[in-house]
């Protein structure tokens, strides 16, 4: 599977992750966006698991998006 398949499939996932983080559904949405074209730019043959890279990918733009200002 290609990254826009694994994503498709852990989207739900990543999405309440990213609520559960963040409180709010469009900067949920965002986040999750964002986690696609990190996941985009990534070689597929270097990631292992895939749930996991973009659940680690997810929870550190969340963590980052609570750490900057516009929060």
């Amino acid at each position: 599977m290609n990254c826009a398949e694994h994503f498709n499939q852990y989207r739900p996932l990543l999405f309440s992750i990213a609520y559960r983080m963040l409180d709010s559904v469009v900067d949920a949405e965002d986040m999750v966006q964002e986690t696609f074209l990190c996941c985009q730019r990534a070689p597929s043959e270097t990631v292992k698991s895939p749930k996991t890279y973009l659940a680690a990918i997810v929870t550190r733009l969340c963590i980052d998006y609570l750490h900057s200002a516009r929060v």
